[in-house]
Parts: C-alpha cells; structure tokens; sequence
C-alpha cells in the first residue's frame, strides 16, 4: 500500500488561446490527469480578437449535452477525468442551476463550481441568506444526480477566506458541498495560515486551485495594487504551501488556473507541471505505508 498522491490537474478557464480539443490532447500528452471546463455562451467568440480569460476565452465549452458528451468521450479516450465544470452562475438562478447540475452529471459527476455573492451592494446578513436559500433548492437536486457542489473561496465575495466559506457550508453536508481553496485569490484578500484553514475546512475542503499574484507599488498615496504573475514568481509561498497541504494528506486536485501572460498557454501547461512535480516530488516513486502490525490477542 503507498501514500496517495494529490492529482494535477488545470482550470481550462486560464488557457484562452487553446481550443478544448487541443487543451485535451496536450494534457493528455504532458501527463496531467484531469480538467475543469469553463462553460459559459461561446457564441460571442471572435478569433480575430485576441483571446482572453475573461470576455474571449476560446477554451470554453457552451452548457450543451452534445458538446459536454462529446469532450467527456475526448477525455476518457485520453484517460483524463472531468473534475469540475466552471460556470458563471449568478446566485439565484436556479433553472440554470439545475441545467448545469445535470451537465455535470453528465460529465461523470463532475463538481460544480459555486460563487457566492459579493458584498458591495448587499450587507453580510442578506447576503449570506440568500446564499444559504440558494443552495437549499440546489442541493437536494445535486445529490440526487451526484455532483458536489464546490464553493470558490474568491475575493470580493462572502467567502473570501477558508473561515467565511465555512460560515456557508458548516450548515450542509462536506460530501455535497465542498469548497474551493484557491490559493492566489487569497493573496488578494483572505489569506490564512494553511494549517488553519485545513483545519477549518476539514472534509468540506474539495480541490484546491494554483496560482499566484504580485503586488505593485502605485503612486504615493495611493497603495498598492495586484496583478497575476507566474506561481513562481508571486507573494504566496506556493512550494511550503503545497508541502503542508501534502504533509496533511491531500490527495484530491491540484489545479493549475495560472492567469499570468508570460507565456504561451501550452508553454504555461508544460512549465506548471513541472513546477508542481519538483514542489512536491511526485516525480520520486510513491511512499509505501506501513500497516501497524495487529497482535493475537
């Protein structure tokens, strides 16, 4: 018996440049060993724009049966998991909702990524309520397909730290909302000691997602402000985080969403993975485990 390994994985949101079928045939190739698709309306795509992240992400799948059956079939043929579908849901839309539990369903129980609202228009109070009334009309849907719902520790938001995230999901069940520790945004707002939050989060935590940030001096007075930059090269100690997250067990997926725009998407998959691989030895053969030895009564 060895120790179980976390997974690599990728946040196909943060390759724009790279069609889907492209996307799976490098992770495939590179030895990743799964994905979790952005879907959003893809009608919109212009190739004669450059693509972005945000507002012309080619690597984006649309919220259709067809396409979703299609890339599953893709993956699996190419022994990648779907891990995760990442929409842009708006808290309260449920008929939507329900569209994208049953997408996930059919992307082999993929999880599905949750945000909660934000806070600049709404105090804590009704904006925690209202999360709380979303996900009591979603979850009993989600179980009932399979599909975990994931909540994305994110800055701006209710839940820009692992301790608010589990002001939410302490109030359901860990195995059908988990949460999303993403470590880059909580260089924007919410950072916590790891060891903390793993405690804090305890089964609820789901996969985790990997990327950095720097900060930029501005002018006097006016502070400092924050870009994307290569998980390397950002104020997060991405290599002692990803160390204790592994000394504790972890054993679920690392996903890569690197934003930076260094470099290329597919030089970005190829320098990430091996970033991750020397952070955290995966390249070495696994630790066996040793079963404690059971004395005859």
């Amino acid at each position: 018996m060895t120790q179980a390994r976390p997974r690599l994985g990728v946040s196909s949101a943060s390759l724009p440049s790279l069609a889907p079928e492209a996307l799976v045939d490098e992770l495939a190739r590179l030895g990743y060993q799964g994905v979790e698709w952005r879907v959003a309306n893809t009608d919109l795509l212009d190739a004669s724009r450059g693509w972005d992240a945000r507002s012309n992400n080619r690597c984006t799948l649309p919220p259709c049966e067809r396409t979703i059956a299609r890339i599953r079939q893709q993956c699996q043929a190419n022994g990648l998991e779907i891990f995760g579908l990442s929409p842009y849901l708006p808290v309260g839309d449920v008929e939507q909702a329900f569209r994208l539990i049953d997408l996930a369903a059919l992307a082999g129980n993929a999880r599905l990524r949750l945000w909660a609202p934000g806070y600049e228009d709404e105090r804590y109070a009704a904006a925690s309520a209202r999360m709380r009334r979303f996900l009591d009309q979603l979850l009993p849907r989600a179980e009932a397909a399979g599909v975990r719902l994931a909540l994305e520790v994110h800055q701006r938001t209710i839940c820009s730290s692992p301790s608010l995230a589990m002001r939410i999901a302490e109030h359901y069940p860990a195995q059908h909302l988990g949460i999303i520790y993403d470590l880059g945004n909580l260089a924007i707002e919410g950072r916590e000691d790891v060891r903390l939050s793993l405690d804090l989060m305890g089964e609820h935590l789901a996969h985790v997602q990997v990327k950095n940030v720097a900060w930029v001096a501005q002018a006097d007075d006016q502070g400092w402000r924050w870009e994307w930059c290569p998980p390397d090269q950002g104020v997060l100690p991405l290599r002692s985080m990803l160390q204790t997250l592994a000394a504790r067990g972890f054993a679920d997926w690392l996903s890569i969403e690197d934003f930076d725009a260094t470099w290329p998407d597919a030089h970005k998959l190829l320098r990430n993975r091996d970033l991750i691989r020397r952070y955290l030895d995966l390249d070495a053969p696994a630790v066996p485990v040793s079963t404690p030895e059971v004395l005859c009564p």
